[in-house]
């Protein structure tokens, strides 16, 4: 099995912009226009962020975005692997990128919103320790929603 590759990337990489544009097209069958709480990527971009690109023999495969909101909450966006290429643990890898990269920022939790149908998604975050929260930021509860935190311990040093 190829060997993917996680790096630090920009909103504004091409790569980065075609993996999202795919998952925009995924979402949008699924859920109503007035359920989709995508951030553009030029608005994500006026903040602090730290997008992820998976790669696999040089091709951009999945991605995944740490993004610090204006009142500093910490969100996970824009997850996505390539159908051809799941089940190789993409998806876990660049979560364990974007927790890493909150880890060094010290920030105190993670955040997340995905759709009440993305069943796989909900499992992964399961499995990187999310759990279930009440809406958080500027969300309005949504029922097609399900809001997730991980809380980020540290070690305190005495």
């Amino acid at each position: 099995m190829p060997v993917s590759i996680i790096s630090l990337t920009t909103v504004l990489d091409a790569r980065f912009i075609a993996l999202v544009s795919q998952l925009d097209a995924y979402q949008s069958v699924l859920y109503p226009a007035e359920s989709d709480y995508s951030m553009p990527l030029d608005q994500m971009a006026a903040f602090e962020h730290y997008p992820f690109i998976a790669e696999i023999d040089g091709v951009a495969v999945g991605c995944a975005c740490l993004f610090i909101c204006a009142n500093g909450l910490a969100e996970v966006k824009r997850v996505y692997v390539n159908p051809d290429y799941r089940g190789q643990r993409i998806a876990e890898r660049l979560m364990d990128a974007v927790e890493s990269q909150a880890r060094q920022l010290e920030l105190p939790s993670l955040y997340l919103e995905t759709g009440v149908d993305h069943h796989a998604a909900i499992g992964l975050y399961q499995k990187c320790g999310f759990t279930l929260t009440e809406c958080f930021g500027d969300y309005q509860y949504d029922p097609l929603s399900v809001y997730m935190v991980k809380v980020l311990a540290y070690r305190q040093v005495v």
